[in-house]
């Protein structure tokens, strides 16, 4: 497998490109839980996979490292919402539990 680490797209992650994912997460979320639902964790592998493809497939810019970064977020959010649910945890996320 190739590590994507390597990069350009990767090593040129500045504070505009994590703000960009944050604003692209809930995007992702919604467009992506019609196809393969949401908190689940095929849901969470789509996205997984989602992400990765756009780093390695996708041309470079701002929106493609916004689009990565959300679908990263949103997809390791719903591999732990799975595991907690599997486990017996409760699924509700951090804000709604008074973490934040």
């Amino acid at each position: 497998m190739e590590n994507i680490a390597d990069k350009e797209l990767i090593k040129s992650i500045d504070a505009l490109d994590l703000v960009l994912g944050t604003i692209m997460k809930p995007l992702v979320e919604a467009g992506a839980s019609k196809v393969v639902g949401n908190g689940n964790f095929v849901s969470g592998v789509a996205k997984l996979g989602l992400a990765y493809g756009v780093v390695k497939y996708g041309p470079s810019g701002r929106v493609v490292k916004g689009v990565a970064i959300g679908a990263g977020m949103d997809g390791a959010e719903d591999i732990i919402v799975a595991a907690k649910s599997k486990l017996g945890g409760a699924t509700t996320n951090a804000t709604s539990a008074g973490v934040f």
